[in-house]
């Protein structure tokens, strides 16, 4: 492979790797957010005051039943037709997910976008692991380690990010959604990158 060749695959890792970061942010956000979740699709205070969350604790679950739906086929998929389809459909999938929540008006409609959020974290593993490996494939390892550094360093930052948003929340300049937008956003221009970026097998 030329030099040319390497570096643009170096770049495109960067790109793949930067959607686990967003991951990292986005996965924890829904339950920072319960309470305002709960109000908007329509929960009931409790005795104490308090806002009944145990709708918004549905939904979260139900992206574990959309991973679970999607395993079976993500895997093969990815085998037959390549990871930058599967990193297509999982990015796409994160980005609905994202927009969905922010603009769900009840439970329901957040309970299926939560589901294809978990069928997105499915076509990521099947077609972003793999991929990284097959570029980095010298140290596999290394580059598999290389998602789990980006994730840790968004939870790292994820206290400060929804300080910034509390404080602007607060403030009257956003709302408590701004997140899920920006997430919704970062996947929309990923998905441009993963689109058109080379990749070992494409």
């Amino acid at each position: 492979m030329s030099q040319t060749g390497k570096k643009n695959l170096v770049i495109t890792s960067i790109a793949l790797y930067f959607t686990y970061f967003i991951h990292g942010i986005g996965a924890s956000i829904m339950g920072q957010y319960k309470p305002e979740l709960a109000a908007h699709w329509g929960a009931k205070a409790l005795s104490d005051g308090t806002m009944d969350v145990s709708m918004v604790v549905s939904v979260i679950a139900a992206l574990g039943l959309g991973r679970l739906i999607s395993l079976p086929f993500s895997g093969p998929l990815s085998d037959k037709f390549g990871r930058r389809l599967s990193g297509i459909i999982g990015v796409i999938c994160y980005a609905a997910y994202f927009m969905g929540i922010a603009f769900a008006p009840s439970m329901g409609v957040a309970y299926a976008f939560a589901i294809v959020g978990g069928i997105a974290n499915s076509f990521l593993d099947t077609g972003i692991y793999p991929a990284v490996s097959e570029i980095i494939y010298k140290a596999p390892g290394v580059a598999t380690m290389g998602i789990k550094f980006f994730i840790a360093i968004a939870q790292m930052i994820l206290p400060f990010v929804l300080g910034a948003t509390v404080a602007t929340t607060a403030a009257g300049l956003t709302s408590y959604n701004m997140l899920f937008y920006i997430c919704g956003i970062a996947y929309i221009v990923l998905l441009v990158l993963v689109m058109i970026f080379p990749l070992p097998d494409a």
